[in-house]
């Protein structure tokens, strides 16, 4: 009998050990009110949880280095746990969705529009990071969520990109000319279907040149990739965009899973791509497609 008592003594505790406190999320709009019906998941789409009429969802089972990933119009918005048990979110205007701490609050207006005078759609607007975006709609009209009046508006059209000062503007006519315009470099980038310009390639994106690879002071590619914007790299495990899959290596136009083993200084450029859909599901985590010195790819 006392055998079996501690036996089950065992059972318990080691149950207790490893029982987890419900993770607790809430979202909110810019006035306050709850936002329902809103996806989240952990690892799997198909096993996606809603908020409910409160804005609020629960996640069972999380550990303290989990990702949850958000699902909200057409858009994922992924989130460290780093062992908190509740965050609040705020669903930006411009349908984007920021931790509360994160969340200043202002929202920038803008309208693109040519040397004639008409609207410019499909531009990729965006302040410090490519891949945190909007693109402006038929009449020419966008708006960015969450910044200071010391950001830069950065429009990416045509080939070249235009960088506009806020000055504590809350909203502002844009003249879109070449002229005024960064062009964009013309390097072509295999993105599944066949190369294209970088100009010609309206997805979001960074790049880095050799030089750029060779500045960081990093020998090794991997450490230089965290000098990206939109890449974070923690104990060798690289990130696009926090998410939760590892990213697809394109490598001279040959795909891998894993990294390639390259130094900086065998490497011509790098660009790294948020969704690289021409790829499929391979692309679930980003696409890092490199370019090695002497290749004629």
């Amino acid at each position: 009998m006392c055998k079996l008592l501690f036996s089950l003594l065992l059972v318990v505790s080691a149950l207790a050990a490893g029982a987890t406190e419900p993770f607790i999320g809430t979202l909110r709009n810019t006035k306050g009110k709850p936002v329902k019906g809103v996806k989240v998941y952990l690892h799997n789409p198909k096993d996606a949880v809603k908020s409910d009429k409160n804005g609020e969802f629960k996640l069972e089972d999380l550990a303290s280095g989990d990702t949850i990933h958000i699902s909200y119009k057409n858009m994922i918005h992924s989130f460290a746990v780093d062992n908190r048990q509740d965050i609040m979110f705020v669903v930006g205007e411009d349908n984007r969705i920021f931790e509360i701490g994160n969340y200043v609050g202002e929202t920038f207006h803008g309208h693109l529009f040519d040397y004639k005078g008409k609207p410019i759609r499909g531009a990729v607007v965006y302040t410090s990071d490519p891949f945190d975006y909007v693109k402006s709609d038929r009449d020419g009209n966008f708006l960015l969520d969450n910044v200071v009046d010391t950001d830069t508006v950065h429009i990416k059209h045509d080939g070249y990109i235009h960088d506009i000062a806020m000055d504590g503007s809350k909203g502002m006519y844009i003249k879109i000319q070449r002229s005024h315009g960064r062009r964009i470099d013309d390097e072509e980038v295999n993105i599944g279907a066949g190369s294209v310009r970088l100009r010609d390639y309206n997805g979001p994106y960074s790049m880095m040149n050799a030089k750029q690879l060779e500045a960081t002071g990093e020998s090794d590619l991997v450490r230089a990739l965290k000098w990206m914007p939109g890449v974070s790299v923690f104990e060798g495990r690289i990130s696009v965009r926090n998410s939760l899959w590892s990213p697809l290596w394109v490598v001279d136009g040959t795909e891998m899973t894993n990294f390639p083993g390259l130094t900086v200084m065998e490497v011509e450029s790098v660009v790294v791509l948020k969704d690289g859909a021409a790829y499929g599901t391979r692309a679930g985590g980003g696409v890092i497609v490199v370019t090695t010195k002497g290749s004629k790819f």
